[in-house]
């Protein structure tokens, strides 16, 4: 969307299709600056029948004695009509002659293969501007809120990102709620720790607090955090992402990583020295796979109670055994 700012005035015919309604609405609040710039007058149609097109390209030709321009934004699945269609083919032809300066834009939920094949489509395609909206990967999506947490003056570590987008699981509007939530703090240099306490209700413990419990091999006060968490509402996938990386940052020492380059606070580079050294390769390994079928869980895809799974996973890391009474 930065590809706007050069653009000098938005007009003729553009179609925006997208996944993510919150996309369209950032593309929406990036145009509209340029619409006021140039002094477009910005109308919004929301379309309930074929015949709101008429009204939508009587705005676009209504120029008055004092030759207003207009800034269309159409929401709708309703097609123009074949009439419909041959007006906006008129519009869109003076639009790229230099005639007209107005600027119709249709905002529509993803579209297909078959749907880009009509002649709507075709129309825009052929005489204005289709916009590919949509998030298709995990980096499509992190860029977008990079862009959002750029705006918002906000700086985000690798492990605050990584904790974030695994904590909403791949749920934009989420992700950039608490974005928003963070950058009111007046702390605009975000780690784990600050986006985890942004996340929670403040209360007695947080997922790091668990993290400690964890390293000491506290299982009592393990468990006791655990609950505190569950019951506290608490995202198990954010108490997991914590988990995960303490297990991934074990693994690395294993491998004889250098802790300072591991981003491990000075004061627990000693813990993780000695449980590291504890425990073989292969009980690290068995500790990702408790990961990796919790994360399922989190997703729908497994049959395990997660929650259940991860008491099972720290009185693992805690004791070594499996707690017979909650075994799967």
């Amino acid at each position: 969307m930065n590809e706007l700012q050069s653009t000098s005035r938005p007009n003729g015919l553009w179609l925006a299709h997208s996944d993510e309604p919150l996309v369209l609405q950032w593309l929406i609040d990036a145009c509209r600056p340029i619409w006021q710039q140039q002094q477009q007058i910005i109308k919004r149609i929301e379309l309930s029948s074929s015949k709101d097109w008429l009204d939508a390209i009587g705005q676009l030709n209504a120029l008055s004695l004092f030759d207003e321009h207009h800034a269309i934004i159409v929401s709708g699945k309703h097609k123009p009509d074949d009439k419909a269609l041959a007006h906006l083919a008129q519009f869109a032809q003076s639009a790229n002659d230099g005639q007209n300066s107005s600027h119709l834009l249709w905002l529509l939920p993803k579209q297909d293969k078959k749907s880009q094949h009509t002649k709507a489509f075709t129309l825009f395609a052929n005489a204005g501007l289709i916009i590919d909206a949509n998030v298709y990967t995990e980096s499509d999506r992190q860029a977008l809120l990079a862009w959002q947490a750029d705006k918002l003056g906000l700086t985000l570590d690798i492990d605050a990102w990584q904790l974030l987008l695994s904590h909403t699981q791949n749920d934009l509007l989420t992700a950039h709620q608490n974005l928003w939530r963070l950058s009111l703090s007046g702390d605009l240099l975000i780690t784990p720790q600050k986006l985890a306490d942004s996340m929670t209700d403040g209360g007695l413990f947080t997922v790091f607090d668990l993290s400690d419990a964890l390293l000491q091999q506290h299982l009592p006060q393990a468990l006791k955090i655990l609950q505190h968490l569950r019951d506290t509402d608490v995202a198990l996938s954010m108490v997991l992402w914590v988990i995960a990386k303490d297990i991934k940052i074990l693994a690395q020492l294993q491998q004889g990583a250098n802790p300072t380059t591991l981003g491990i606070w000075r004061d627990k580079i000693a813990s993780y020295q000695r449980l590291a050294r504890q425990y073989p390769p292969a009980t690290l390994n068995l500790w990702l796979a408790y990961v990796y079928r919790i994360d399922k869980s989190i997703k729908g895809l497994g049959i395990d109670d997660g929650w259940r799974t991860l008491h099972d996973l720290l009185w693992l890391i805690c004791t070594g055994q499996t707690p017979i009474a909650v075994a799967n």
